[in-house]
């Protein structure tokens, strides 16, 4: 029996048009849109999920899942009110905090 994880994104104005692609250990293995949310089959064990966008991406978060579990987890851009000013700042000296990343609280 197989894990799983529900990525849910908010829904804004930056990278509204854009998907984030979802990396599980590396490995792309979707994408998700303005206000989505999707479940992603995973093997149980330990794994690192991050998002990538263009060139920026996220953190990287790490989880233990077991068979037949399912976990949640939050994603958005840090670009919200008058942070969408700052972007140039994330995407020259912080591609890695681009975009956030967390597992949800159940």
């Amino acid at each position: 029996m197989s894990a799983s994880i529900r990525l849910s994104r908010g829904s804004g104005y930056a990278d509204r048009l854009r998907g984030y692609r979802v990396l599980l250990d590396g490995a792309e293995i979707g994408r998700i849109g303005n206000g989505e949310t999707k479940s992603f089959p995973v093997a149980p064990g330990k794994h690192q999920l991050a998002l990538k966008v263009d060139w920026c991406g996220s953190n990287e978060v790490s989880f233990s899942v077991s068979s037949g579990d399912s976990l949640a987890f939050l994603c958005d851009s840090t670009l919200r009110g008058f942070s969408v000013w700052a972007a140039l700042y994330y995407v020259l000296f912080a591609r890695d905090r681009y975009l956030w990343l967390r597992q949800a609280n159940m």
